[in-house]
């Protein structure tokens, strides 16, 4: 990038350069023909040539002469900007991930081609620069005020950095910056939006190719893993595809190749969701899901038109749904169980043993989490309801024989 500026009445142009070997930014400064050269700071190509063209001392702040100071300036510099450096503190160190790049590839922990960090400390008695890259193999390069002391390749960056004798309490994959939690977040996204764009996708107007509709098959129910899918499933969509009618209900629409009275999994619904959108259909529901047992789904290649009819329908109260019980009206008879069990707990006046003997009725049945969020308790007195119950029956009085000295 160039900015030009004016000081003193005379226009300066300056230009930020980016330093090829150690990525990092340098600057230049051109007025009246005055050359300040490649600078490490615009404060310094700047300071440089304004010295050559008035001959004194004054000084100005790069930064601030270039407008990095102006808010409206930096937010038009950073509007296309999709990926902003994370700094990383690891103990005395800082690392600096500014590039960022996704593989599959082992040992890289989903890092790929384009990835880039740094990180100064010493090397050889001198505060050096490290740059570190992946591309087809895992790079570091050594540098002292720009000469370049170090440089190896590998395939991992654990096996580069076992080659160095310094910084070994830590691995190559942690000095890279690779395994911090913030990258491999944004690493986890990159790869799965890597993956969507992989995907086999259509719109109805090819459901009645059949090796197109295979395809989207294999990649949504099969690859998932899904029982219970019959070899007639395709007739879902060729049956739809011959309706007039662009809208139907899900998972209504299953029972064509499904059981009448068989029971979802939601695993089992989430493959059909997926299966469904990369058929090119839309979900249009226009009330919330959990509150009822049924979608809408539209075939329709512009859905506007199919979701705004559905609203005016629901909102008039003219489309009549089923309402999801389970999820309008709490489980009274749950609330009550535990309750009940609370209740015991409290009033018992056996002390420990009693209410270890009353959470022996149901602490197999339940999970620890689940007991400790219902009767804030902690794990001993769980586990030891367990056992009570393994040895002398969920309930039962304790069976043991007790042992008196001397007896």
């Amino acid at each position: 990038m160039s900015v030009n500026c004016c000081l003193n009445s005379k226009n300066f142009a300056i230009t930020v350069i980016n330093d090829e070997q150690t990525h990092n930014p340098c600057f230049h400064c051109i007025c009246d023909g005055k050359d300040s050269g490649t600078q490490l700071t615009a404060t310094a190509a700047i300071n440089n040539t304004y010295s050559q063209i008035f001959s004194n001392k004054t000084k100005y702040s790069g930064l601030a002469v270039m407008g990095f100071d102006n808010e409206v300036i930096v937010h038009e510099l950073v509007a296309d900007i999709s990926f902003i450096p994370i700094f990383i503190r690891l103990d005395q160190i800082l690392i600096v991930v500014s590039k960022i790049g996704v593989s599959s590839r082992e040992g890289c922990y989903g890092a790929g081609p384009g990835y880039l960090s740094t990180l100064i400390t010493k090397y050889a008695d001198k505060r050096s620069l490290f740059v570190q890259s992946i591309e087809d193999e895992c790079s570091l390069d050594i540098y002292n005020e720009g000469i370049k002391l170090y440089h190896n390749k590998d395939t991992t960056p654990n096996k580069i950095w076992e080659t160095i004798s310094i910084l070994k309490k830590y691995d190559g994959a942690t000095l890279f910056g690779i395994t911090d939690y913030n990258i491999q977040q944004i690493l986890t996204e990159l790869n799965k939006l890597e993956k969507s764009k992989n995907l086999i996708t259509c719109t109805s107007d090819n459901w009645k190719n059949i090796d197109i509709l295979n395809l989207i098959f294999e990649q949504n129910i099969k690859k998932r893993k899904i029982a219970n899918t019959f070899s007639s499933w395709s007739k879902l969509f060729t049956n739809w595809y011959d309706q007039t009618n662009t809208i139907i209900q899900f998972p209504t629409i299953l029972y064509q190749i499904y059981p009448k009275n068989y029971q979802f999994q939601e695993k089992e619904l989430g493959a059909w969701r997926a299966m469904f959108c990369a058929f090119g259909c839309t979900n249009i529901t226009p009330f919330m899901k959990k509150r009822h047992l049924i979608e809408f789904w539209t075939k329709a290649p512009d859905p506007s038109s199919d979701r705004e009819n559905l609203a005016k329908l629901f909102e008039s109260g003219m489309l009549l749904v089923i309402e999801n019980k389970s999820f309008s009206q709490p489980d009274n008879e749950s609330e009550t169980f535990w309750k009940s069990l609370q209740k015991a707990l409290e009033t018992n006046k056996r002390g420990i043993d009693g209410n270890v003997r009353i959470l022996s009725i149901i602490a197999e049945n339940f999970t620890y989490k689940k007991l400790k969020e219902k009767f804030k308790i902690g794990s001993d007195i769980i586990n030891s309801a367990r056992k009570h119950a393994r040895f002398n029956g969920p309930g039962s009085k304790c069976s043991c024989t007790k042992f008196l000295p001397g007896g």
